[in-house]
């Protein structure tokens, strides 16, 4: 086939799919070339005795748009279910339950002072003020208030207790951040999109979206590493080793879908701010621990999320079956947790007994003594889970989409735009896709 036509998809996670995916509707031919012997990347099912476990990414937000749109593009209506997002916050070891279909309901709990309460008005007058400003197509306006680290803007706009019982729980729980060096913009982008009365489960698991995109594509190769990306001033040479054997083709263009340590070294032309950017990206890391229980807990909150004050390594807790259909057999239960950052960096070599007996320990004073329940259980260990957003990210985010040159023959998708995450990612592949199709469309005009 005519390199002309073709396009070098490089990584098959929801980014590279979401390109490949875009470019083939647009009349293009995406060949897609994943190192691992699955598709989704940081998106992860594992299936075993009628249990699925979702290790990577773990649940579909109600403010994901984008991937709603796709998974019904794709076929997945039938296996969408929302489920409502009932959620849980503890204070001096009592659980205060919020239900957010009702807002106001949550001013009649006594987890905040009236002082504090009257004084988070502040922060939501300073939500609502930036609320266009917190997109997926642009960094401008959230880089115009990266100025601060929750911390800083907590401490004198706000006050303490908002800082330990609401901001930290808002970057811990969903990023695993801590509010020290996490920008405020974090905390503005999360209170908007994290905080929905329902989120979306697949009952085929997590993975079944991309799986679901990898099956409409015409070239998903598979146990396919690419060794080097090279633009050769005409087109794009793409090196990989595939069955052992190491293959070089031509393709017109290529869009690079990995973590950014991979991306420097397959794609030594890097160059620029663009380079300087990936070079400078920390990421979180992750030991989540999914366990599964003979029996099913009483506790109703579909996910716990804890201050530092309460919990000082653990950030929260999400319950898989009352987030999704089929993962694990009716009366049995399972809780993922995740913890923060730091410890996660200490455990992310520990052995699977001393992850699960310190995650039990955490998650007792909600469940009770679980060790007796505990039938199975799954660790993912991920040393590179999203970026950190941490003060400053978000003005170098606008710097690197303003001087993304639109017709480059190679370009960069990920979590590298606005906000990392599933819909974050998969929106950076499609405006990827869209810059490449785009380049075609011109010279179609120039040639004719």
């Amino acid at each position: 086939m005519d390199a002309e036509s073709r396009t070098a998809v490089i990584g098959a996670g929801i980014a590279g799919l979401g390109a490949a995916r875009r470019i083939m509707r647009a009349g293009g031919t995406p060949v897609v070339f994943e190192a691992e012997n699955r598709v989704g990347g940081r998106i992860k099912t594992v299936r075993r005795a009628d249990r699925a476990y979702d290790v990577g990414a773990f649940i579909y937000l109600g403010s994901y748009a984008e991937c709603t749109q796709e998974m019904l593009e794709v076929g997945l209506e039938a296996q969408m279910h929302k489920f409502d997002a009932f959620g849980a916050m503890p204070r001096s070891g009592k659980l205060n339950y919020f239900d957010l279909s009702s807002p106001l309901k949550a001013l009649r709990t006594p987890y905040l002072s009236m002082g504090s309460k009257i004084k988070l008005t502040k922060l939501l007058r300073f939500l609502a003020k930036h609320w266009s400003d917190l997109n997926y197509t642009s960094a401008a306006g959230v880089a115009a208030i990266d100025t601060d680290t929750v911390t800083s803007y907590c401490q004198r706009e706000l006050n303490q207790e908002i800082l330990d019982y609401i901001a930290a729980v808002v970057v811990r729980g969903p990023w695993l951040s801590d509010p020290s060096y996490a920008s405020v913009g974090q905390l503005l982008w999360t209170l908007k999109n994290f905080f929905k009365p329902y989120f979306y489960g697949l009952d085929d698991g997590m993975d079944a979206f991309p799986r679901a995109i990898a099956a409409t594509l015409p070239d998903a190769r598979l146990n396919t590493a690419v060794l080097n990306v090279a633009d050769t001033g005409k087109g794009v040479d793409v090196t990989y080793v595939q069955n052992g054997h190491e293959h070089t083709e031509q393709f017109a263009n290529a869009v690079i879908c990995t973590t950014t340590g991979v991306a420097l070294e397959i794609y030594p032309q890097m160059a620029g701010f663009a380079r300087e950017y990936y070079q400078d990206t920390e990421y979180i890391c992750s030991v989540n621990t999914h366990i599964a229980l003979g029996t099913r807990p009483s506790n109703p909150a579909t996910y716990i999320m804890c201050s530092p004050r309460e919990q000082p390594d653990l950030c929260g807790v999400i319950v898989d079956h009352l987030k999704a259909n089929n993962r694990c057999p009716d009366g049995q239960g399972m809780i993922t947790t995740f913890c923060r950052h730091e410890w996660c960096l200490d455990h992310l070599d520990a052995p699977d007994d001393e992850i699960v007996e310190a995650v039990l320990r955490f998650v007792k004073p909600y469940y009770g003594d679980l060790s007796s329940q505990v039938v199975d259980y799954e660790i993912g260990r991920w040393r590179d889970v999203v970026p950190i957003m941490s003060l400053g990210r978000f003005k170098a985010v606008d710097r690197f989409m303003r001087e993304t040159d639109p017709n480059a023959r190679v370009h960069l998708a990920g979590d590298i735009g606005p906000i990392p995450g599933v819909n974050g990612a998969l929106v950076s592949g499609q405006a990827a896709a869209d810059r490449i199709m785009n380049q075609r469309k011109i010279r179609g005009r120039i040639t004719a």
